[in-house]
C-alpha cells in the first residue's frame, strides 16, 4: 500500500510518517502546491497511490473539493487537530473518504484506507471467496478448503490485487503499480510474469491442477474460479 502525505510541519510529518511505516504503508511526502501542480499539469492519473493523507492544511474541505473537481478518485483521508463535528461534516461533504484526529495510530490509518478501497471495489469485507480459495486482503495467507496456502510477500500482494478485482481483467501495469507503487512503464514490470507463474503453480498444486489465473492476451490477467470449482463460489455466497 502506498500513500502521499501532505503535512507542512516537519516534526509532525515525521511522526505521521512513522505511523504509516508501522502500518506497512509506503509514502511520499509532498507539499500541497506540488500536488496541485502534478494533478493540474499531468492529470489525476499521475497519482499512483492508494491514498492521499492531508494534514496541517488551513482549509481541508476546499483542498478536497479541488482534488475531486480535478478528477482525483484516490482515497483522501484528512487529519485534523481536534474533534469538531462541523469541520468533519464539511470535509466529508467536500468528498473526503475519512477524517481522523491527530495523533494517528498506524493500525487505524491502514484499516480505514483498506475499508475505503473495499467500498470502491464493491467489497463488503477483507475476505474474497473464489471457488475453493479464500483470499484475505488484510495480510493473511489465503486458504484452499480451509488449509493455509503459504505465499511470499510479493505473491500475496499480487494475488490480493487480482482477488480484489475478481472476474475483471487487470493489466500488468496496474498490478505493478499496486504492488510496487511505480509506473508500469518501468522495465522491471517483467517480474510480474514471474510471480504470476509462481502463483499458478502453488494454486494448482493445492487444488489438484486447477487454473485460477488466466492470461488475457494484450490486456492482462483475470482471477476467476475454473468451471469445475464454480459451484464452491456459489455455495459460499449462499
Amino acid at each position: 500500500m502506498r500513500a502521499v502525505l501532505i503535512e507542512p510541519d516537519t516534526l509532525i510529518a515525521e511522526a505521521i510518517g512513522r505511523q504509516l511505516t508501522l502500518g506497512k504503508i509506503a509514502f511520499d511526502r509532498m507539499d500541497w502546491q506540488a500536488l496541485q501542480a502534478l494533478v493540474h499539469e499531468q492529470g489525476a492519473d499521475a497519482l499512483s497511490c492508494d491514498a492521499i493523507v492531508l494534514g496541517g492544511i488551513g482549509q481541508p474541505a476546499e483542498c478536497v473539493a479541488e482534488l475531486r473537481a480535478a478528477g482525483v478518485t484516490t482515497a483522501v483521508v484528512c487529519l485534523i487537530e481536534r474533534r469538531c463535528a462541523a469541520t468533519t461534516v464539511d470535509i466529508l461533504r467536500a468528498g473526503a473518504d475519512d477524517v481522523l484526529v491527530k495523533p494517528v495510530v498506524s493500525a487505524e490509518v491502514r484499516a480505514r484506507i483498506e475499508a475505503t478501497r473495499r467500498r470502491s471495489r464493491g467489497l463488503t469485507s477483507n475476505m474474497v471467496r473464489v471457488g475453493r480459495l479464500t483470499v484475505y486482503l488484510d495480510g493473511r495467507d489465503p486458504e484452499v478448503d480451509g488449509e493455509r496456502l503459504r505465499l511470499s510477500q510479493r505473491e500475496h500482494a499480487i494475488l490480493s490485487v487480482l482477488a480484489a478485482n475478481h472476474r475483471r481483467v487487470v493489466s500488468k501495469e496496474h498490478v505493478y503499480g499496486e504492488v510496487y507503487g511505480l509506473t508500469g512503464a518501468d522495465p522491471l514490470d517483467k517480474v510480474i510474469d514471474v510471480y504470476i507463474c509462481k502463483l499458478r503453480k502453488k494454486i494448482a498444486a493445492a487444488t489438484g491442477g486447477a487454473r485460477y489465473i488466466e492470461t488475457v492476451y494484450g490486456r492482462g490477467y483475470k482471477f476467476e474460479a475454473p468451471e469445475e470449482h464454480a459451484d464452491a463460489t456459489a455455495e459460499a455466497a449462499a
